[in-house]
């Protein structure tokens, strides 16, 4: 703890959701939280009120926070990273503003995940379960590997809610990606490390998107379907050793026959796509053969 000002950040990057950001920043007020806790809100140049929200909620909270507003939108990953960077806390928390955390079944949220994350020494990353009011049900099922009794390890930490140990994540690490699979490096780069991805089931969120971006027969998500199948691949490509090349592309035809068979020049566009994302995302670390096979042994084709 001598290292940081705090034992626990909490970071929420916003746009325009002034309303929805004040809900999620009074749940997380709600809960139980340490003392030694902060706030960083970095706003994607938002038009509506978000800063004067900031004020009141924050303002006389009792606990120190930072707001900046950036001159342009740094997208997901990239306000993720401002946040992370900004953070002086020994545990970084990352919620979306448009989830609040489920203080009604567990005001103890901060305090259990702090505890699993002190008892554990080799998770570096934490995901919470996330009920999702767009799919009517939690997004995480615990078919995963078991650690104890309601934690698991998981491939990927979930952007919506996660915390990050930042004595291994020690600055930005995600993807500076406008939006979309931003969390695969960080994760990757942990189990490479021979680290832990995990995921409890016992804590939740309560996620409450405007909009069901995930609803495929919708002609208005036919972009964001194709980055869902183009950028998982895009990066696993540059990441991966070679000879896994063969597998990935078995994986990304099959989701494309699956998701996009009755829509026209889809295997065009998720190419089109990947090749624009390699392009201006480039990632040349990679992680190593025995790496992927064990993830292939802990989730199954999911590794590809």
């Amino acid at each position: 703890m001598d290292k940081y000002k705090f034992k626990l950040s909490i970071c929420v990057i916003t746009m325009n959701r002034s309303a929805q950001l004040k809900e999620a920043l009074q749940s997380c007020l709600d809960s139980e939280l340490p003392n030694e806790t902060e706030f960083v809100v970095i706003d994607n140049a938002s038009t509506d009120d978000t800063e004067q929200t900031v004020k009141e909620i924050l303002q006389d909270c009792g606990y120190p926070y930072y707001y900046e507003k950036l001159p342009e939108n740094l997208g997901v990953g990239g306000g993720r990273n401002y946040a992370y960077d900004k953070s002086n806390g020994e545990y970084v928390y990352i919620l979306d503003d448009d989830a609040v955390i489920d203080v009604e079944n567990n005001r103890d949220f901060f305090v259990c995940a702090i505890a699993i994350l002190k008892q554990y020494p080799d998770v570096v990353s934490l995901t919470t379960q996330i009920y999702d009011t767009a799919w009517v049900k939690n997004r995480l099922n615990s078919n995963l590997p078991k650690i104890t009794d309601g934690i698991y390890k998981c491939k990927m930490l979930c952007g919506t809610s996660h915390f990050l140990r930042k004595t291994f994540f020690a600055s930005s690490p995600y993807l500076p990606n406008k939006y979309g699979y931003e969390e695969i490096p960080p994760s990757l780069y942990a189990i490479d490390s021979g680290k832990i991805n995990a995921f409890c089931s016992d804590i939740r969120i309560i996620h409450k998107p405007a909009v069901n971006k995930w609803d495929w027969s919708q002609e208005r998500n036919q972009d964001l379907l194709v980055k869902e199948i183009a950028l998982p691949y895009a990066i696993k490509s540059m990441m991966y050793p070679k000879i896994f090349i063969p597998i990935l592309k078995l994986a990304k035809r099959k989701r494309i026959k699956l998701h996009m068979d009755k829509q026209a020049n889809s295997i065009e566009k998720v190419e089109a796509k990947i090749v624009e994302f390699c392009n201006e995302y480039p990632i040349s670390r990679k992680i190593r053969f025995t790496t992927v096979l064990r993830m292939f042994l802990d989730f199954g084709l999911s590794a590809f």
